[in-house]
């Protein structure tokens, strides 16, 4: 499974952080680097949001 959708269904909270752990093969730590990693790489575009009552 790719690690990007893994970190993605835990920030969605579809998996706790136990359940990503297991299914990337890390350890808690690890877990908290990627999960950091990964929000530093995404695009800004991820960051805003449109305000639809404009």
């Amino acid at each position: 499974m790719d690690k990007q959708k893994v970190i993605e269904a835990y920030r969605r909270g579809l998996i706790t952080l136990q359940e990503c752990g297991q299914i990337l093969g890390a350890e808690k730590e690890q877990l908290d680097k990627l999960v950091r990693a990964n929000h530093l790489r995404r695009p800004l575009s991820s960051f805003l949001t449109v305000d639809s009552h404009m």
